[in-house]
């Protein structure tokens, strides 16, 4: 079984959905049914065995399947990565997240799969989690589970891959996008061990750390640099006590050293500085301490020729709707204008604003706004933040206009979307 959990309504983004629908059962015939994530409407092709349809249809197992892979849409998205878990009877299943124009609305799973080759197993968990349907309803359950198919840990990560790739060729999901959240991933669960680390050791000593990372820099030892940097991260996070803006304190200080070592091994002097120059720019836009040790440590691999991703190139390269949701997805927290949004993308006022409407069908305004929704979305799903933190983080005159944004987008309130992805106790009974 595969489900696509998906909050776009128009008929070109459902027509995509159907067509990855119907190849990646076509392909590799993994049933697949499709979750719209606000209207619960849902599609499905002729691969999904009588086990998952039955779950499906069920109107108190079908939340279980809903609230599995909204949760695991989410991971994915985080990681940048296929998030692989079991569903709630107990099986295996994996997702990749949807993420049209970078903005998580769901994710595509495949599941349905025994955990070992022992159906006996899996037929006594299955009982014991419907144990408060009617006898013939837990029944008819028990007699499809038969029909589940046995899957090895390798053919589960292959089934992961092909479904981040399935998704990234079908224009669905950026892989370049996701190659970034999954470093930014990688970087953080590293820091988060060399943390752990430094909370059984000595306080650290910041200065004598960068007279360290300097002697790796001025002998060009990449890899010691790269072994060295999510220790370093992981000191600077602890001696500024997590907090954004002493950490950047200490990155600003980073990025100099970094320049100055650039230069002293023979790299002129205008381009070492308008690359810390650059590297400072996007530091500044950076509004979590995740995002600016990301930023450090790109800086860091630039040193070493390892390539710079400039988001003002890539953005160039694209249309002006592309330019335009890029530069939103910088700058949504901020006090935006169309104006000022024209400047960075290289357009006239004029052209965004009759050429957004044309293209898209939507107005500047109305762009920003979903950049705004989905961002709120995705902290509401991820994350314990008070609903007026996320509101401010969002870009939101405040909580009630968040509210009134969120209702109109998919009629529910932050807190009834925060429980439709979190079952209640009464639920989880059945």
């Amino acid at each position: 079984m595969v489900m696509v959990l998906l909050g776009m309504q128009t008929d070109a983004a459902i027509a995509r959905v159907e067509a990855l629908v119907e190849q990646v059962g076509r392909d590799s015939g993994l049933g697949v049914v499709y979750h719209d994530l606000d209207t619960r409407e849902k599609r499905l092709n002729g691969h999904v065995c009588s086990f998952c349809m039955a779950s499906l249809d069920h109107p108190s197992v079908g939340r279980y399947c809903r609230f599995a892979c909204c949760n695991a849409a989410m991971q994915s998205f985080s990681s940048g990565e296929p998030y692989y878990t079991q569903c709630w009877a107990g099986l295996l299943f994996v997702t990749v997240a949807i993420a049209p124009r970078n903005r998580v609305c769901g994710g595509i799973s495949a599941g349905g799969f025994l955990v070992a080759d022992d159906v006996a197993e899996a037929g006594q968990a299955v009982a014991a989690r419907l144990h408060a349907l009617p006898k013939r309803e837990v029944d008819a359950f028990l007699g499809k589970v038969g029909t589940l198919k046995r899957i090895t840990p390798s053919a589960l990560r292959g089934a992961g891959l092909y479904l981040m790739e399935a998704a990234c060729s079908s224009g669905l999901s950026s892989a370049a996008f996701f190659a970034r959240q999954n470093a930014k991933y990688r970087q953080q669960r590293e820091i988060a061990e060399a943390a752990a680390d430094l909370r059984r050791s000595d306080p650290p000593d910041v200065l004598a750390d960068t007279h360290q990372l300097v002697e790796f820099l001025g002998r060009q030892d990449r890899e010691m640099a790269r072994q060295f940097v999510s220790r370093y991260l992981a000191r600077l996070l602890t001696v500024s006590n997590w907090d954004q803006d002493k950490l950047k304190a200490h990155l600003r200080v980073l990025l100099a050293v970094v320049t100055s070592q650039s230069i002293l091994r023979g790299e002129s002097w205008s381009s070492a500085t308008s690359r810390e120059l650059r590297f400072m720019n996007r530091l500044e836009r950076a509004g979590t301490t995740e995002e600016s040790c990301y930023e450090a440590a790109v800086m860091l691999q630039s040193h070493f020729g390892g390539g710079e991703p400039d988001d003002a190139v890539g953005a160039a390269a694209a249309g002006l709707p592309e330019r335009v949701v890029a530069w939103l997805q910088a700058h949504f927290h901020e006090k935006v204008s169309a104006s000022e949004a024209a400047r960075a993308v290289g357009a006239s006022l004029s052209r965004l604003t009759h050429q957004l409407p044309k293209e898209t069908g939507k107005s500047f305004r109305d762009l920003l706004m979903e950049v705004r929704i989905a961002e709120a979305k995705r902290l509401l799903a991820t994350t314990g933040l008070e609903v007026r933190d996320i509101a401010d983080r969002c870009g939101f005159f405040d909580q009630s206009h968040m509210t009134r944004a969120l209702r109109r987008a998919i009629n529910l309130t932050p807190g009834q979307f925060r429980r439709l992805l979190k079952p209640t106790a009464e639920e989880v009974t059945v």
